[in-house]
């Protein structure tokens, strides 16, 4: 192999791993939220409803990321519960924040928390 081989061998092995690295990190998920992982977002409920994997879809006014309780469906949350006490109305949640290649504000959406009220209506922060 010549040298013009070996770089090019080079290049494409690095470019591989540095390839690979974003997308370990963009797919891994979510698992055991600490305090430290979730960034705070005040916002009123403009809709809510299911999503794929019987997730809960939220959406908030003027904002345009899509926020979501992961298999929320799964833990004891209606969407008609929700859509009764939730919509037109100012909530907190606490999103899961990591930069990917699609998050590069760092807000991936996943919500670890939901308060309205001060009361949580959902809660998977470990403590």
């Amino acid at each position: 192999m010549g040298k013009i081989g070996k770089i090019w061998l080079l290049c494409t092995s690095i470019l591989f791993i540095a390839f690979m690295a974003v997308m370990i990190q963009t797919f891994r998920p979510v698992r055991n939220v600490q305090p430290d992982d979730v960034m705070k977002i005040d916002g009123l409920v403009t809709d809510i409803k299911e999503g794929p994997g019987f997730d809960v879809v939220i959406s908030l006014n003027d904002d345009d990321h899509h926020y979501y309780i992961n298999r929320g469906l799964q833990h004891n949350l209606t969407i008609q519960q929700l859509q009764e006490q939730l919509l037109n109305q100012s909530v907190t949640l606490y999103v899961v924040k990591r930069w990917t290649i699609f998050t590069r504000d760092k807000n991936m959406g996943h919500i670890s928390k939901l308060v309205f009220n001060n009361d949580v209506l959902f809660n998977e922060i470990s403590n």
